[in-house]
């Protein structure tokens, strides 16, 4: 009976071509959302579970959008008083309160913006990612950087050698030099927090408070007394990757809509292709019912055929993703809040399956009517239209 199916579909090939492409299109758009709701939410959980951080202290404000422009190495047009670290530090529940200040540098004659973190030795364990390439020490005196891997490549620089900056006509000694970590550390100027201060006019001042507590259980009573301190607001990771999830639920609703629109116009176009296949082929029918063949044999060949051509569809639908993946997530990237480093698309076997599902389910709809008319032809009725 395969072999039957099959033939019956090559015999038609350019509308079976079409209704296969139909298919494919609606599964890819499908498969795509599918991977890409995975990759982000797998990545992003991946990035702040890494970070050894629970919870950040930002200006007042959106805390969020506040959280996600300090984890990727941007700057803020407001700052929190000094007072609040020695409020972090006094904190029952704290157990490492690591400030931060941040500020750009434009270079405009070179088409590029560096990004300078002013940071203490608080920072080192809330960064269980970076390695000190050989050489490297910590800051050794206030003119001290240590450069992220991409910085040092772009800058010509290992340790031991002068970086000076002409936009602050300040010059540094590379202290050190970051492995690469493929986060946007590997980007970033780092110096001595109080020479960031004065650098950058921000005497008293600070961009943020990355925080780690003493146990993970003592969060609420945490953020409780943090809430209270002057100029600032609490924003915990969980609450980050909750906020964020949710922001990319609503966008997945949409897009979802798109792609069930797609699946529905494709089991259209299986029906119409199915019901124009029997129209066409009564008499062949006719001859399969005289000669033996059972309602229940001619409903499975029909609804056989169905099936072949949207599983078929669906596996060419899952190319998409593999095929036009990466051009896909760079044009998303530039919409995404806080993306992470890793991929954005995951196309997993899970997502494979739940598509090849729906695939399976289109042809069942889309077969079941053309396959039950054609079951339904009396012998004698057909045999006199052929």
């Amino acid at each position: 009976m395969m072999t039957l199916a099959l033939r019956n579909l090559t015999r038609r090939s350019f509308r079976s071509a079409i209704t296969i492409a139909g298919v494919a299109v609606a599964v890819g758009c499908l498969a795509c959302l599918l991977a890409f709701g995975e990759g982000y939410r797998n990545g992003l959980r991946r990035e702040l579970d890494g970070m050894g951080m629970q919870m950040m202290l930002v200006p007042l404000g959106c805390p969020y959008d506040a959280a996600a422009r300090v984890l990727k190495g941007k700057t803020l047009d407001v700052s929190l008083p000094l007072t609040a670290l020695s409020t972090a530090r006094h904190d029952p529940a704290v157990a490492i309160a690591a400030p931060l200040l941040m500020a750009t540098l434009p270079r405009p004659t070179e088409g590029r913006t560096d990004c300078w973190v002013g940071v203490d030795k608080e920072i080192r364990p809330l960064k269980p990612w970076w390695r000190l390439k050989a050489g490297s020490t910590w800051f050794t005196d206030p003119d001290s950087v240590i450069l992220g891997a991409e910085a040092a490549a772009t800058e010509l620089r290992v340790v031991g050698d002068t970086l000076y900056s002409p936009e602050m006509g300040r010059r540094f000694r590379v202290c050190g030099i970051l492995e690469r970590s493929g986060t946007n550390d590997d980007s970033l100027f780092f110096i001595p927090l109080p020479t960031a201060q004065i650098m950058f006019h921000q005497v008293d001042r600070l961009t943020a408070i990355a925080i780690r507590l003493k146990d993970p259980g003592l969060v609420s009573g945490a953020i409780d007394r943090l809430q209270k301190t002057p100029g600032a607001q609490v924003v915990t990771l969980a609450e980050m990757l909750g906020t964020f999830l949710n922001l990319v639920g609503a966008v997945r609703t949409l897009v979802m809509a798109v792609a069930v629109l797609a699946v529905t116009i494709s089991i259209l176009t299986v029906f119409n292709t199915m019901l124009a296949s029997v129209l066409e082929r009564t008499g062949e029918i006719a001859i399969l019912r005289a000669v033996g063949a059972s309602r229940w044999q001619v409903f499975r060949l029909l609804a056989l055929e169905a099936l072949l051509l949207t599983v078929i569809g669906s596996l060419f639908g899952l190319l998409l993703p593999l095929a036009a993946g990466h051009g896909i997530e760079a044009a998303v990237r530039r919409f995404v809040t806080l993306a992470p480093e890793s991929s954005l698309m995951s196309l997993s076997m899970t997502v494979a399956g739940q598509c090849l599902l729906v695939g399976l389910a289109t042809g069942i709809l889309a077969g079941l009517y053309p396959a039950w008319q054609a079951s339904r032809l009396p012998p004698a009725r057909a045999l006199r239209t052929v």
